[in-house]
Formats: C-alpha cells, sequence, structure tokens
C-alpha cells in the first residue's frame, strides 16, 4: 500500500503581497506609456474642440463631422505608433494593466462605433456626443485610479462625469461650452498623462 502525499497549498500572505506590489508598480511603469497616449489624445481634443469653437464663430470653414472623423484616424495612428515604439511583447500579462488597458479600449471602440454611426447616419447632436464621451471616459479614469491605486484619477473622472451631468441638465449649452469642453481635454485628459509619466519615472 503506497502512502499519497498530500500537496502543501498553504499561501505565504508576504509573497502574495509582494506579487500584488510588483503588479502594481509593473502597473504604475507601465502607466508612463499611456500617460504619452493621454498627452496625444488630450492634444488632439482640445485641438478639435478649439477648431469646432472657431467654427461656430465663424473664424474657420465648418466641415460637419469631419474634423472629428480626421481627428480620430490621426490619434489612432499615433497611438499605433507609440504602442509599436514601446514595443511591448504581447505575451506580458498583468491583471493591472489589463483591466485599464481594457477599460480605455472600450472607450475608443465605442466612440469610433458611434462616430461612424452619425457620419453615416443622419449626424448627431453635440449633446448626445458629449454625453457619451464624457460617461465613458469618467469610466475609464474611474477604473484606472481604481486598479493603479492613483487618487488624482478620481478628480479627472469626477470632472468628466460633471460634464456628462451638464450635457443632461442642459442639452442646448451654449457655444461657449465647446470652449470649455477644450479646457477639460487639457486638464483632464493631457494633465493626467503628464502625471502618470512622472508616477513611471518615480517607479522606474
Amino acid at each position: 500500500m503506497t502512502e499519497t502525499s498530500t500537496p502543501n497549498t498553504a499561501h505565504d500572505p508576504e509573497a502574495d503581497l509582494a506579487l500584488i506590489r510588483n503588479m502594481m508598480a509593473a502597473g504604475r511603469r507601465r502607466a508612463g506609456i499611456n500617460g504619452a497616449h493621454l498627452v496625444w489624445w488630450g492634444a488632439l481634443l482640445a485641438f478639435t474642440f478649439f477648431y469646432q469653437y472657431a467654427t461656430i464663430l465663424g473664424w474657420v470653414p465648418h466641415y460637419g463631422a469631419m474634423p472629428w472623423v480626421i481627428m480620430t484616424a490621426v490619434g489612432w495612428a499615433g497611438s499605433f505608433f507609440l504602442g509599436h515604439k514601446d514595443g511591448r511583447s504581447g505575451a506580458e500579462h498583468n491583471p493591472a494593466l489589463a483591466a485599464y488597458g481594457s477599460a480605455w479600449m472600450a472607450v475608443g471602440i465605442t466612440m469610433i462605433l458611434f462616430l461612424l454611426t452619425a457620419f453615416i447616419g443622419n449626424g448627431s447632436s453635440h449633446g448626445s456626443a458629449t454625453i457619451l464621451s464624457s460617461g465613458v471616459i469618467g469610466c475609464a479614469f474611474f477604473v484606472m485610479a481604481h486598479v493603479l491605486r492613483l487618487r488624482p484619477m478620481y478628480f479627472a473622472a469626477a470632472g468628466w462625469w460633471a460634464i456628462m451631468s451638464y450635457a443632461l441638465l442642459y442639452p442646448a449649452f451654449p457655444k461657449e461650452t465647446v470652449l470649455v469642453l477644450s479646457g477639460a481635454s487639457i486638464l483632464f485628459v493631457l494633465v493626467p498623462g503628464l502625471y502618470l509619466q512622472r508616477i513611471a519615472s518615480d517607479e522606474s
């Protein structure tokens, strides 16, 4: 009769904690790369919103949704370039990275589908575009703040949700609101991107 050895299933709490800390640190280091994406998109959004404001005032020609289609194409091209430049292995697995990376991918997919549908159909109101984009961007920042334990990202999420609430309450907002959205793109996208880059350098 042979004895059956019982595998040791005990966990070392300190080892588990160290693993979690390492994943968090890796997530924050990676956030520096993703911070560059936020800086890129924040600058593009700020410029496009300002262009839209200029069209309202008659400073530049009005081309409908075309500037936003171009901005989205340029934004994705730049993001692919930044991702290729980073050269991160596709085999890397980190729950922290996967969580907030998936959140931002969902934002991109949602907005692309919205823009394509609006472009093919009869267009959409500025209010609906603002409500949708502000809501999903706020969700992405909330996920990033929660996963990486970065409290300043909660302020970015709150800022976009405040804009979403304003657009819901006042769908016929004045033209100056577009200028506010341009500033919000700097304050709630570009600046958080710079912050993430600084955090990443501290973790290195």
